[in-house]
């Protein structure tokens, strides 16, 4: 028997002799009611309604939306099975419908994964840099750092470069304390490698520089902060200041008193002078950071090291007041509650260091060849830096995140094993009801091979149309979900909507999963039913 006649009768077994559409009239019956009920409690509760697809709103609200979205998803699916059992056969129209579904969630969860991966690792990245150049020795800086930017900056493929120098300090307020990441930056070239000025929300970069920049917070640019807990006492604790610093500014500076002895004799002490916290250097701290110190710009906090001097009692924690310049939002947490930058030229005064930077940040053009970038400045600067780029610096995140990829897409694929035994259920019943023509075909002399692929073409049919209706189903709709960006409650998440990416290199591979276990599953009652002796099926008859 040919191969092409073989996988007709599979195709044919598939195909319904008559028409039925009655699944596919309910189904989108069922549709046109959710969206007919989503509409009404629009028209209804208005703006109140459009809460509760955040999850605000009234409990009528809530109880609309969901009653209309699960109609509309009931109906949906109850759609799609209705276009397969149109034309495919009840048994086979099912077993196709399990795979498409199985597929299509398969396809969205690793969009949805893929989303949040690439928004973790731009996070990341953009915060830190695509290139960093360091001393190899541990513990030691980089004298020449001026020198070795302006080198790297001529390496093809780079677009900056900027040095920095980082320790860990502890951070003190009035109220609170918590430890942090102090970072100095070089102000002026900062924005070629660091995405850091456009993260700003509140206050400039330049004023690390130039401390007198620092203004006075206005609340009116940043309405939400009206939710903070403590915002009427800061804003009565900031009348008080006003009013104190006033006072002060109109109150005649006290005589200092000094002995005419001393005086006479040389040895008088000058007089004590009052704290200028406009001449403290200033830092821009994270907005969540800023938060649990409960600070505002202007004010000041003091910076704690552990790396201070030997005094007569053991080592004693260096400690310098600054003011808050503002604060920055990268969308990580992690950054957001630990980092605190300052000018570079100030970190170095405040550890007691010559002009030395710890590291240098470098910008790609291409982040896909920082590898190669990588290579050159390493060869270019010579053995005395290490150069290390950003698959390097967050190797354990990402392999983590590869890896949570490939089990969920594991666990996933027991919907297309389900599916699966749904094929292998359809074709047992189908050799059941066709065990004479199966016993005609042995009796005319037909090989056991050409049985076996009739039921495997079919699987495998019922299969490919599973595949290929689950792909289109969960493209359009990552796709979709891409497009709407979908918002997430931004006091809960850090993310301002649904991230979704979905890849042909995913939606290829989870296709080629549904068809090989939907082939797979066809081996055993194909066999079953290549071994029927045509005595067996027409006694059976």
């Amino acid at each position: 028997m040919a191969a092409g006649f073989e996988r007709f009768v599979g195709w044919r077994y598939l195909l319904r002799t008559r028409r039925r559409p009655a699944v596919l009239v309910a189904g989108l019956s069922l549709v046109a009611l959710g969206a007919l009920a989503l509409f009404g409690g629009h028209q209804a509760l208005g703006e109140d309604f459009a809460a509760s697809i955040f999850g605000g709103g009234s409990p009528a609200g809530r109880v609309v939306l969901g009653l209309g979205g699960a109609l509309i998803g009931l109906g949906a699916c109850t759609s799609l099975f209705g276009v397969l059992n149109l034309f495919l056969t009840a048994f086979s129209a099912f077993s196709a419908f399990m795979v498409a579904i199985g597929v299509m969630v398969v396809i969205l969860v690793l969009g949805v994964m893929n989303g949040f991966q690439a928004d973790l690792r731009t996070k990341i990245i953009d915060t830190q840099a695509h290139v960093v150049i360091e001393p190899a020795e541990t513990g030691a800086y980089l004298a020449d750092y001026r020198d070795l930017a302006e080198r790297a900056r001529g390496v093809p493929e780079v677009l900056g470069a900027t040095p920095y120098l980082q320790t860990e300090v502890m951070l003190t307020s009035r109220t609170n304390l918590q430890p942090a990441l102090l970072k100095g930056i070089e102000v002026a070239t900062v924005v070629e490698a660091n995405r850091l000025p456009s993260l700003v929300k509140e206050g400039d970069l330049e004023s690390l520089d130039d401390p007198s920049r620092v203004k006075p917070f206005d609340l009116r640019r940043h309405p939400a902060l009206r939710d903070e807990a403590d915002t009427r006492q800061r804003d009565l604790e900031q009348r008080i200041a006003e009013v104190e610093a006033q006072l002060r500014a109109a109150a005649p500076e006290p005589a200092p008193t000094v002995d005419p002895d001393l005086e006479a004799a040389g040895m008088a002490l000058p007089a004590p002078r009052r704290r200028d916290d406009a001449a403290s250097p200033t830092v821009l701290l994270g907005i969540e950071l800023r938060r649990n110190l409960g600070l505002w710009p202007g004010e000041a906090l003091n910076v704690v090291s552990p790396l201070g001097d030997l005094g007569p009692n053991g080592p004693v924690p260096r400690s310098r007041p600054f003011r808050l310049a503002g604060w920055f939002e990268s969308g990580m947490l992690e950054f957001d509650t630990r980092f605190a930058y300052a000018s570079l030229s100030t970190v170095q005064r405040y550890l007691g260091l010559e002009d030395v930077a710890g590291a240098i940040q470098v910008r790609v053009k291409d982040l896909d060849r920082a590898r190669e970038v990588r290579d050159r400045l390493q060869a270019l600067l010579g053995p005395s830096v290490r150069v290390s780029d950003w698959q390097q610096l967050n190797r354990n995140l990402f392999s983590a995140l590869e890896l949570e990829k490939i089990a969920m897409f594991l666990v996933l694929s027991m919907n297309i094993l389900l599916a699966a035994f749904a094929i292998t259920l359809t074709l047992l019943i189908a050799i059941r009801g066709r065990r004479r023509q199966i016993a005609i075909l042995n009796a005319i002399g037909a090989p056991q091979a050409a049985v076996l692929r009739i039921f495997i073409a079919q699987g495998a049919f019922t299969g490919a149309i599973g595949a290929c209706l689950g792909a289109a189903c969960g493209v359009g709709l990552g796709l979709a979900l891409s497009a709407l960006e979908l918002p997430m409650d931004g006091s809960v998440y850090y993310l301002p909507s649904i991230p979704v990416d979905v890849r042909a290199r995913d939606v290829l591979a989870i296709m080629a999963v549904a068809q090989l276990i939907s082939v797979l599953s066809t081996l055993h009652p194909a066999r079953y039913a290549a071994r029927m002796k045509p005595v067996q099926g027409l006694v059976m008859e």
